[in-house]
């Protein structure tokens, strides 16, 4: 059920619990567009692994007050705080898609508290030569244009919150040319679309604030270099994702030291609805 706490700085910090009380913790990263309720529909997953799942929104989405020039390494901060809220004190963490770089820094600066991270479909610094290679012309655009002034990207991205927003179900469907096979086989499952149609409305919620300063943390340098990430990091990247292409996750795999591959030949950028269960138990069975 959605709840929340107060952070030390005043925000209010808001998530999701899902699975067993008292199993084993998960604090999952959503994407972009994304909130607390993205998950796999199918509940009894993370019943049956005994998981406990904490899903918080980000900073200007869903129901988290906006963090102002908020960088990638401040929700560590709000993570532990949360942690400390929840009474865990050893957890795991994992992240999809523009959640991705959002687990590293977890990983990076909780090295005392996380055991282990599962960067999916992950997206990896951009600020190096090749970053954009195997994606999309929309995507790199949007990527691009994170390096636009702050107020006209705001008024950007207000624009494409109301059309989403308008009808969500058009958005989802306007997706599908530079989608795979894969992903749009997914978009067309009642369950995952619902689902999907669910984050994206509940990303919205606050305007689009949230969004442009994520744009901004997501072309920007990380803030601290991946070889210094001491926690086994698993990465998931599906051959024909161009949303966030597989090269992503291998500049990943030659920067982390410890990192368990898992690469596959096909699948897509949302393949980690068809692995949910895989992933997590990878997961779970690494060793700290």
């Amino acid at each position: 059920m959605p709840d929340s706490i107060t952070l030390k700085d005043g925000r209010k910090l808001a998530y999701a619990t899902y699975g067993k009380p008292d199993g084993t913790p998960v604090f999952f990263f959503h994407g972009n567009p994304g909130s607390k309720v993205m998950k796999h529909p199918d509940d009894s997953i993370i019943d049956n692994l005994n998981i406990r799942l904490i899903t918080a929104d980000r900073p200007g989405y869903g129901q988290s007050e906006f963090q102002k020039n908020r960088v990638l390494l401040d929700w560590a901060d709000d993570v532990e705080q949360l942690a400390d809220a929840l009474n865990i004190d050893k957890f795991y963490v994992m992240g999809v898609s523009a959640g991705g770089p959002y687990a590293a820094a977890a990983a990076y600066k909780l090295s005392n508290r996380v055991i282990a991270a599962a960067i999916v479909s992950g997206a990896s610094p951009v600020d190096r030569p090749g970053a954009y290679e195997g994606m999309n012309e929309t995507y790199q655009k949007a990527f691009k244009s994170a390096g636009l002034p702050e107020w006209l990207l705001k008024i950007l991205v207000g624009i494409q919150r109301r059309n989403v927003l308008k009808d969500i179900d058009k958005s989802l469907d306007e997706r599908t040319g530079y989608l795979s096979e894969n992903d749009r086989k997914l978009m067309a499952m009642p369950d995952y679309r619902q689902n999907m149609i669910d984050f994206r409305r509940d990303a919205y919620h606050q305007g689009a604030q949230g969004m442009v300063r994520e744009a901004k943390i997501l072309v920007a340098p990380w803030g601290f270099d991946p070889a210094n990430i001491s926690r086994p990091v698993h990465l998931w990247y599906w051959a024909d994702d161009t949303l966030v292409p597989q090269q992503m996750g291998r500049y990943l795999e030659s920067k982390i030291q410890n990192t368990i591959p898992h690469f596959h030949d096909a699948g897509g950028h949302f393949s980690i609805y068809d692995h949910w269960q895989e992933i997590l138990e990878a997961l779970l069975q690494t060793d700290s």
